[in-house]
């Protein structure tokens, strides 16, 4: 049967029915070890009970009502969410996706500092709107972005120097991914980022964090920037803090937040009680699993660098990349039909695993034998 959809994906030739754990199944039976979940979305597992269960509790209560009257799930959210940051204090806005997220980010930024120019990074992913669209680092993204040029420069990932060449007193905002998850999971060295933060600093420039796949401890801290040791100006994050419903979160440091003004930005759906819920839920789960997504990511390095076809394993936590001398769709490929789904990135020949946070060490053997089987059938 033709579809009613509009194709924006090149769909895999499955339809997916159920999922649990660490598993999902298609319309067939056949049963998958997910190792991509969904874009990084299903940080712990698919239908987690708790998370579930918390759906089911608020559904029961009330299911939406606009930000025009205060609810309580928000409310506990926001708050959850502040903690993950102390002692630095950070206000919270609810929206629904990543590129919601980073737009509000943005147009914060632009409005704190009365500047109106970007500094991003070249092999970044910030969204499909269009300001997101506009510091997203690919070049292939850029022809919806109006006035791209004038209002935005590119550095190299992992370059101060490359930053300074670009910063003046229009800069309103530095923003980056702290790992290039789509780029082929790049990492910059230490001193990059807090080098990066001094010169923000410096030239009264916002620091934005996009952490939409680093947050909310897919790398073992609850964000990535405590990792290295810097306090962004702005966060933002999505994809796993519902656990699948579509919520995302801009945390503002608190001085900037109150220039922040009651109708220069909302949403009608944003932060509703039951996805609220369902993040709470997700939240506590993460709070038992993070400190193990370190050792877990040693696991499936020992494992992978035993392949004598996997050139480097990179990233942190379950936030993988794996370059390997074969091009990486065709691994993918391979990898579907003996029942394990992963991704590519923007490097053809960088395999993306994005597992979830609550994997076993059992499901962590259970892909390495299966991953060691694709790349010698190729």
């Amino acid at each position: 049967m033709t579809s009613s959809l509009l194709q924006t994906y090149n769909q895999y030739p499955l339809t997916i029915t159920k999922g649990a754990g660490s598993y999902i199944w298609d319309a067939t039976g056949k049963k998958y070890l997910d190792f991509y979940g969904g874009h990084a979305v299903c940080l712990i597992g698919h239908c987690p009970k708790p998370v579930v269960e918390a759906i089911k509790e608020q559904s029961e209560k009330l299911i939406f009502y606009s930000n025009v009257f205060a609810t309580e799930p928000s409310q506990i959210l926001a708050q959850k969410l502040k903690e993950t940051l102390l002692p630095h204090d950070y206000k919270a806005y609810f929206t629904n996706s990543g590129s919601e997220a980073n737009e509000a980010a943005i147009k914060i930024a632009r409005k704190h500092t009365g500047r109106n120019q970007i500094i991003s990074f070249q092999n970044s992913w910030h969204g499909r709107s269009i300001s997101t669209l506009s510091v997203t680092g690919f070049k292939k993204q850029h022809s919806f972005s109006p006035n791209l040029l004038e209002h935005t420069h590119f550095a190299e990932f992992g370059s101060v120097e490359s930053v300074k060449k670009f910063m003046n007193k229009e800069t309103a905002a530095v923003i980056l991914e702290p790992i290039q998850s789509i780029g082929g999971i790049n990492k910059a060295k230490q001193r990059f980022y807090t080098e990066l933060a001094e010169i923000c600093k410096q030239n009264g420039t916002l620091l934005i964090f996009d952490e939409v796949q680093t947050g909310i401890g897919r790398t073992g801290d609850w964000w990535f920037c405590q990792t290295v040791g810097v306090t962004p100006d702005i966060i933002t994050t999505a994809k796993g803090l519902a656990s699948g419903l579509p919520i995302s979160v801009v945390l503002i440091e608190e001085s900037i937040s109150f220039n922040v003004k009651k109708g220069d930005h909302a949403t009608t759906f944003g932060g509703g009680p039951v996805v609220c819920a369902a993040a709470k839920a997700t939240l506590d789960v993460i709070t038992q699993e993070k400190d193990q997504a370190d050792e877990k990511f040693q696991q499936i390095s020992k494992n992978l660098l035993a392949l004598p076809q996997v050139k480097k394993v990179k990233g942190k936590g379950m936030l993988i990349g794996i370059e390997i001398g074969i091009e990486a769709n065709l691994v993918v490929d391979k990898c579907r039909e003996l029942g394990l789904i992963i991704g590519t990135s923007a490097q053809k020949n960088t395999v993306r695993l994005m597992p979830p946070i609550t994997i076993s060490k059992e499901e962590i053997t259970e892909f390495a034998k299966i991953f060691s089987q694709a790349l010698t059938a190729l």
